[in-house]
């Protein structure tokens, strides 16, 4: 009982043991804010690279592609792992937006497929709503009779449909003089135009949903060779941009139908000529670079795998023409990407703990300068009956209320911070001007603001521990105190 009441006179009659709590509270608070921010970010970047590859990727590793890929695609739906799959063509080609030429990644999708596997649709950027939203903004009722009309012509058209079915509206074939114009989807950040505000959000007046592009690419043989053909630039209409979450695929990549980029690239079926340039009445089997497969509820990731390698397996054995072809995860797709952040989360984390490291001196020093002030107590402590392991519990406990105190207040602080740290933004923004994180500049428009309780629990765990051994010297040195001498201790 005596320890405890020590421990409780020492914390609330001494005030150098509180600046001890304060460092461990500001240090708790400190790696816990870091860690939840990092770990959100890296949260987000695995959440946008899953949305772009499915969960399972099935690849010949090369830009040639491989056919039979309907009859692969039969057989990993007929998997109980497998929810959906799709086929891509992932290539690059040359687009002129304007008087610029941009290389870029183009992926021939079917939308529907897609949006099952990963989500396309949700993808989208450009709505009805916000074409509305940006025309109301510019435009004060009342209307004038054009003005009105103008707004219900807008009301009429869904870019989100004009999205899913590649189909241009009436109008844009008419004015590109071309019944058969196809239709395009850009990466948002494709555009020069397309310039992020304070909030992080794009202009609808400065998209690229009204302008016509051309595409260039280059068509391959089924063995990898360049096709001696004449290679003219294909008109599209551009009728809605995408936002992935990642930049660099914002950037650089477009989608198109993937019967359209079949056709450009001659990966679609056609008859095959003989050597005298006859044709043979027999017609090449279409190809796709990669199938992509999500996963049925509660499957794990890599009973998926092994479930569509094994069906890839049995489709190669029928047809000896077919490629060796590669199944991933999507972890493993974006291995390079995800541990870069991985381990950008862990040096900074690393380096926040280091720094924690004045916590566990602080204590050690706070407690051993008790020591030497309460030396005589200690003797008097020891004379009456007390232990040497009686004694080190002392500090010892004292160090670990120390610990539990800092923890748990850094935490709570940690917590508030963490949770309102983009309201914390907005007040700094509208009274100093000042944003600790610019939209404009990293391309998530807002903060990671979530606090994970595991890691928090560590963290406030590993601080009591940092305490507690921060006071084993004190302890020892307190229990080593001869009796007699510390009597006489003035």
């Amino acid at each position: 009982m005596y320890k405890l009441v020590l421990i409780s006179k020492y914390l609330r009659r001494k005030l150098a043991p509180m600046f001890a709590a304060l460092a461990v509270t500001l240090c708790t608070m400190m790696v816990i804010i870091v860690i939840s921010v990092m770990g959100g970010f890296l949260d987000l970047l695995r959440a946008s690279a899953q949305r772009l590859s499915g969960d399972v990727i099935v690849s010949a590793g090369s830009f040639t592609g491989f056919p039979y890929y309907q009859e692969l695609i039969d057989a990993i739906d007929a998997l109980p792992e497998a929810e959906a799959a799709t086929p891509i063509i992932r290539s690059y080609g040359l687009l002129k937006l304007g008087d610029r030429n941009n290389p870029v990644e183009v992926e021939g999708i079917l939308p529907e497929g897609y949006d099952r596997v990963v989500g396309y649709k949700q993808s989208l950027y450009w709505t009805t709503q916000k074409m509305l939203d940006a025309f109301d903004h510019r435009y004060e009722p009342p209307l004038d009779e054009y003005e009105q009309s103008y707004r219900d012509k807008l009301a009429e058209q869904d870019l989100v449909e004009f999205g899913m079915t590649f189909d241009p509206p009436a109008a844009r074939k008419q004015r590109a003089g071309r019944d058969d114009l196809d239709a395009i989807v850009l990466g948002i950040e494709i555009s020069p135009r397309n310039q992020r505000d304070e909030q992080g959000r794009y202009d609808i007046n400065r998209s690229s949903i009204s302008d016509d592009v051309t595409l260039t690419v280059l068509p391959l043989t089924s063995e990898g060779g360049v096709l001696d053909l004449e290679i003219k630039p294909r008109p599209f209409a551009v009728v809605n941009e995408f936002k992935s979450g990642l930049y660099d695929v914002d950037a650089n990549r477009v989608y198109v139908r993937l019967d359209t980029l079949q056709k450009m690239l001659l990966m679609d079926a056609w008859e095959k000529l003989d050597d005298e340039g006859f044709p043979t009445g027999e017609k090449t089997q279409p190809r796709v670079t990669e199938v992509l497969v999500k996963a049925a509820p509660g499957v794990p990731l890599e009973a998926l795998r092994r479930a569509v390698d094994g069906a890839v397996r049995k489709v190669q054995r029928r047809h000896a023409d077919m490629p060796v072809l590669f199944t991933m995860t999507w972890e493993e797709r974006h291995r390079t990407l995800l541990s870069a952040v991985q381990n950008e989360k862990g040096m900074v984390t690393f380096l926040f703990v280091i720094i924690s490291v004045v916590a566990v001196v602080m204590v050690g020093t706070t407690l051993y300068m008790i020591v030497l002030e309460k030396t005589r107590d200690i003797g008097i402590l020891r004379a009456i009956g007390a232990s040497r392991l009686g004694i080190a519990n002392v500090f010892l406990g004292y160090g670990l209320a120390i610990g539990i105190i800092g923890a748990l207040i850094g935490a709570g602080l940690a917590y508030l911070i963490v949770n309102n740290l983009n309201g914390i933004q907005e007040w700094l923004a509208a009274w100093f001007g000042w944003r600790m994180w610019n939209p404009q500049t990293y391309y998530f428009d807002r903060i990671p603001d979530e606090v994970k309780t595991t890691d928090a629990v560590a963290i406030g765990i590993g601080a009591v521990i940092s305490c507690v051994v921060g006071a084993l010297i004190s302890a020892f040195i307190a229990a080593r105190q001869d009796p007699i001498e510390a009597l006489r201790h003035e």
